[in-house]
């Protein structure tokens, strides 16, 4: 038993020892391991190798562009926007630098070395300097920030004192701002830009692209720090300047527009007002204006006190709303019902198809029916010719004008005076008319298409179709842009009149002219009649709609022009909802008398009074005094002595004196007492 557990310890004893030993020999095994390790290393060295070679040979040329490219700094030159003028080359918006001040609150005001009473004078003479609330500049001192905004859009006198008085504990940055040195005045039509200077609305949109001109750019080489590298080129491209725009805005009819539309809104209690007056020849614009206004140099909020207040406790839905309608071009984006001003088309239509004449007849009973509806009309006016039923604007003659002519007649003519089409007016968010297909139009809507309603158009439409009457039957392209020119003043480029077509023939256009001048001389518009000189037009009132279905409200209008003999002006009033008086000749005839009467005066157009018309004018008229080449204070002095009131054109803001360069209108003209006689600066 013991022999065999000695044998079997020792044959164990030599198996492991020849283990040992055979774990010493490179066997096949190991071998290919040692073959497969070698294999990978070789493999990962040449794939570094081939890395490194494609980088550095085949990538060399992209990699040295990113090198450079990593050391170049890169920086925009912004160009200044171009200029607006009016017709006369005065500005109505320009670029300038404007500064913003800022002040480190830790040495200013939260240094615990400054006294209570000192931190007091410091909010005082900052709020002084910046325009601002002395609350407020204590509550921007007493916050967190250690550099605040003290105020923006501020003057380089205002930073200055700032500077003078507060040294390194305030910083002055600058920045080029869009400046409108008119205030509100043409805001619409001019429109607005963004904090980027990027046209937002009016012109400024329009023509964004030509006023803002091309940035330029500046590229150098710099190291890690920034600096410039002393062997690097420095490439610089010079920015190009944007274009400046000439309107056809004649910037004393646009003064004769808003004063009057700012005396109408206080008489007719209207929410609104829309004018536009133009050249019916030419087809430019002279001036257009809508209230209320705004200023373009703080478009954010209305112009007007109560607008203001009113606007300060509506919901931030609200005041979206509010200032998308506000900075809206109404005159060229808004569609409406023309009322009655609509049947000069109708009869000019009629005249120049031939289903009527200026003396055809129509019998006026108070009402026609009309597929068993009865059309009304405020009077009975009995038998009249088509003349006098312009006249007497009445409801069933004209509706029997339209129904005489046929849906297709009038259709084709509704569309020759471009209701149909935008007016292609170089102004943003031109609207679209609403006017009936004739296979859709039943005789009722053709009988009340005659008479203005059931059709929506805009102002622009209605007032370029009544110029073609004063232009010979010749249809005009409305513009409000006459040149375009550099930063030198020369022209680049010239805007043409353009003729879209001839709607109606020269007879028919004369006959209606005869027709407005009668309207206004012998009919229901003789609010607008001026002693002297021959003005034509129409009224209209139309519904409003509410709730789709007409409501007591109403919308009133006049379409005018003058002097009917050889046409120099053409305008349209529209009252939007008038609540203190009612009807066109009653809402907007005053208005279109004031700017019509000044606005001739003005262009020089003479005025030639009957014998009777003379006598009555020297008891309610005065002399203009001469007052040019005289101090603005002494020649406010003299007018205010005529029994007259004064405008100062550009507006002055500054209250300094200046010497008066011209004047309108000119000396000796007599003029109704307490008429506003322009003076003009340099």
């Amino acid at each position: 038993m013991d022999t065999g557990k000695k044998t079997n310890k020792k044959r164990e004893k030599i198996r492991r020892k020849a283990l040992e030993d055979n774990s010493n020999l490179i066997t096949s095994r190991n071998r290919k391991r040692l073959a497969f390790g070698f294999g990978v290393i070789l493999a990962l060295l040449f794939a570094l190798i081939f890395r490194m070679g494609y980088w550095q040979i085949y990538k060399s040329d992209e990699l040295k562009v990113l090198a450079a490219d990593m050391q170049k700094v890169d920086t925009e030159i912004a160009p200044v926007r171009g200029p607006i003028y009016d017709s006369r080359m005065n500005t109505l918006a320009e670029t300038v630098t404007e500064y913003e001040l800022y002040a480190y609150t830790q040495y200013i005001y939260k240094d615990d070395s400054i006294s209570a009473d000192d931190k007091a004078k410091r909010i005082l003479r900052l709020a002084h300097i910046t325009g601002k609330d002395a609350a407020e500049v204590k509550a921007l001192l007493e916050g967190e920030e250690n550099l605040v905004l003290l105020g923006e859009g501020l003057t380089r006198q205002q930073v200055e004192a700032a500077e003078n008085e507060f040294a390194g504990d305030v910083v002055v940055k600058t920045r080029a701002a869009r400046y409108y040195p008119n205030g509100a005045f043409a805001a619409q039509v001019l429109g607005g830009v963004n904090k980027e200077n990027v046209g937002r609305s009016g012109l400024e949109f329009e023509y964004n692209s030509t006023l803002a001109g091309i940035k330029g750019r500046t590229v150098r080489t710099t190291d890690n720090n920034g600096d410039t590298l002393s062997n690097s080129k420095t490439r610089y491209y010079k920015a190009q300047d944007g274009y400046g725009i000439v309107t056809t805005i004649d910037s004393v009819i646009q003064h004769f527009v808003e004063d009057a539309l700012a005396t109408g809104m206080r008489k007719t209690g209207a929410d609104a007002i829309t004018c536009i007056v133009m050249n019916p020849k030419t087809g430019d614009v002279l001036a257009m204006a809508t209230t209320p206004d705004y200023d373009p140099n703080d478009s954010d909020k209305p112009a007007g006190t109560k607008e203001r207040e009113a606007f300060e406790q509506m919901t931030d839905k609200e005041k979206t709303e509010y200032l998308s309608n506000m900075w809206k071009i109404t005159a060229v984006s808004d569609v409406y019902e023309p009322g009655s001003t609509f049947k000069l088309i109708a009869a000019a239509a009629a005249i120049d198809s031939g289903s009527a004449t200026i003396n055809s007849t129509y019998n006026c009973t108070g009402s026609i029916k009309v597929n068993n509806y009865y059309l009304h009309c405020l009077f009975t006016h009995g038998k009249e010719n088509l003349k006098q039923a312009v006249g007497n604007s009445c409801n069933p003659a004209l509706a029997k004008v339209a129904l005489d002519m046929g849906g297709d007649t009038f259709y084709n003519y509704i569309d020759l005076f471009g209701f149909n089409d935008l007016t292609g007016i170089d102004l943003p968010g031109e609207g679209l008319s609403i006017v009936k297909d004739p296979s859709n139009m039943s005789d009722v809507d053709l009988a009340t298409t005659g008479y203005g309603q059931g059709i929506a158009i805009t102002p622009i439409q209605v007032l370029c179709a009544v110029n073609s009457l004063g232009n010979k039957g010749i249809l005009m392209k409305p513009k409000i842009v006459d040149k375009i020119v550099d930063t030198d003043g020369k022209v680049v480029e010239e805007i043409p009149d353009t003729e879209v077509r001839q709607v109606i023939s020269e007879e028919t256009a004369a006959e209606m002219c005869d027709i407005m001048e009668y309207y206004v001389s012998d009919a229901g518009g003789t609010t607008a009649y001026i002693p002297g000189y021959r003005v034509g037009g129409k009224t209209g009132t139309a519904n409003r709609v509410a709730n789709k279905k007409y409501s007591n409200e109403t919308n009133t209008s006049f379409v005018a022009m003058a002097p009917m003999d050889d046409p120099v002006i053409s305008m349209i009033v529209i009252v939007y909802r008038p609540r203190k008086v009612q009807y066109g000749a009653y809402t907007a005839g005053p208005i279109v008398k004031e700017i019509t009467e000044k606005s001739l005066e003005y262009l020089g157009v003479e005025r030639k009074l009957s014998k009777k018309e003379k006598e009555d004018a020297k008891k309610n008229t005065v002399k203009v005094p001469d007052v040019t080449g005289m101090d603005s204070k002494d020649a406010i002095r003299k007018i205010q002595n005529s029994k007259l009131k004064y405008t100062v054109i550009p507006e002055d803001h500054s209250n300094q004196s200046f010497v008066v360069v011209d004047q309108y209108p000119k000396e000796g003209t007599r003029v109704e007492k307490d008429s506003v006689v322009y003076i003009y600066s340099e």
